[in-house]
């Protein structure tokens, strides 16, 4: 894997839009955001113009993304996950690879660019924040992490204090591998794609969000008969499974992931705080990483 280069002040950021549109408060909120950390937030006029399920029509977003692949920015950012990045792969896999890789950065929905930079262009890329919730007004940590990430003033990051799920996870020594994953949604709409995910030889990440206990047990279920889920990751850490509630009011969630991992044949590890909780921590995907006495350690980029 590539590595990419750390932003310095001035370095402009790209915004774009590859899956639903975002409120106009996000947007602003989110270039305050790029701006006051120094950088320059470059945003397409036509970013949100809405198309049904759509941030914009499927030729606006596909001449974003390409602009902003081939400009003289430092980084490509999403606005909002939701919905649409898949529809955008096809056309991407005409696409010629740039010589030098480009940070991106993202989560939910665009899970699907991470695992087509990561797998067919071999770029690093962030899971983590999209512009629309990094609102200068909400301080916390994940975002305050965020500039110190872009900035390269931390060369690892860390994810202590995860939570063994299986035998394997308890006796588990040093396990080293790139990242990979995202939203569990999006990982088994992978399946007999173009861009279906490899998770051989990984440390593969889930999460996910509204999705009810029986819903993560047939996701998983799928993954595990496509071959995916347990043919070839070294471990499995979980972040966040949010807003999953019955009608009742129970939280079933947990029973579908613990099924899993007692009969997952590597380790599986819960307690990451990404995803779509309230604290939602960047996790570079693509580069060196090592899971050691219940800690996530993971290369930035500049490594």
């Amino acid at each position: 894997m590539k590595k990419w280069s750390y932003l310095t002040s001035g370095d402009v950021i790209d915004v774009v839009a590859p899956a639903s549109p975002s409120p106009r408060e996000g947007l602003e909120n989110g270039i305050r955001w790029i701006e006051e950390q120094g950088f320059v937030a470059r945003v397409p006029d036509n970013i949100i113009r809405t198309d049904v399920f759509f941030a914009s029509p499927l030729k606006e977003q596909l001449e974003q993304l390409k602009t902003a692949i081939y400009s003289d920015s430092k980084m490509i950012w999403s606005l909002r996950g939701g919905y649409g990045s898949m529809r955008l792969i096809p056309h991407m896999m005409k696409w010629k690879k740039p010589k030098a890789p480009k940070l991106f950065m993202g989560f939910s929905d665009v899970t699907a660019l991470h695992i087509f930079f990561g797998q067919h262009w071999g770029w690093p890329t962030i899971h983590g924040r999209n512009v629309s919730s990094m609102s200068p007004e909400k301080k916390s940590k994940d975002r305050k992490d965020v500039a110190s990430l872009l900035l390269g003033k931390k060369e690892n990051l860390e994810y202590k204090n995860l939570k063994p799920m299986n035998e394997l996870a308890k006796k588990a020594g040093t396990i080293k591998g790139e990242v990979s994953g995202g939203n569990l949604k999006l990982l088994q709409t992978s399946i007999k794609t173009s861009w279906e995910l490899n998770a051989r030889g990984k440390i593969l990440f889930m999460e996910d969000v509204g999705e009810r206990g029986y819903a993560v047990d047939r996701m998983l279920e799928q993954l595990w008969q496509a071959g995916i889920s347990h043919k070839g990751p070294r471990a499995l850490v979980l972040g966040d499974f949010s807003e999953g509630t019955e009608k009742d009011g129970r939280d079933l969630t947990a029973v579908a992931l613990q099924r899993f991992a007692d009969r997952a044949p590597y380790p599986v590890f819960k307690g990451m705080k990404c995803g779509h909780g309230d604290i939602n921590f960047s996790l570079p995907l693509g580069t060196k990483a090592e899971l050691s006495e219940r800690t996530l350690t993971v290369k930035t980029g500049g490594n």
